[in-house]
This record gives C-alpha cells, structure tokens and sequence, in this order.
C-alpha cells in the first residue's frame, strides 16, 4: 500500500510539474497578464485540493471495504455461535 502510495504520489508530482513547466512557458511566450497568472495559480490550489480529497477518498474506499468484510466474518461467526 505504502509502494502504491508513494508511486502515485511520485506519478502525480510529476504531471503537475509537466503542467506547471508548459504553463510557464506558454506564459512566457505570450506576455500572459496577471489576472491570468492568478488563474493559473487558482488552478494549482485546486488541483492540489482535488488530488489531497481524492487521496483521502481512496483511502476510506480501501479502509471502509476492509471493515465491511471483517463485519461479514464476525456475522458469520455470530451465526454459527447461536447455532452451536
């Protein structure tokens, strides 16, 4: 979990360096204002929020997926307690 972790992560750090490297140089080429610098800089806050929400959503995904399947063996064990 922890490789998987750090791969995406890494996998991640590396697209948003790849965007942030195009933006500047299309930022650099165009003479791009400031009021579309500052949208460029809203956009990375989003997606740093997007990708830290979408990483703690997966990461309840997994852990409420885990939780249920332990609630399915303790019923099971429940059953077969009152059975016995």
């Amino acid at each position: 979990m922890d490789k998987e972790k750090s791969y995406a992560d890494s996998i991640s750090y590396e697209i948003k360096m790849e965007i942030c490297l195009m933006t500047k140089e299309e930022f650099e080429s165009s003479q791009v204002s400031t009021t579309s610098s500052s949208k460029c800089e809203n956009y990375f806050q989003l997606f740093d929020a997007f990708q830290e929400i979408h990483g703690e959503a997966k990461r309840l995904t997994f852990s409420n997926n885990r939780l249920k399947c332990e609630n399915n063996k303790l019923k099971k064990r429940i059953t077969i307690l009152e059975n016995d």
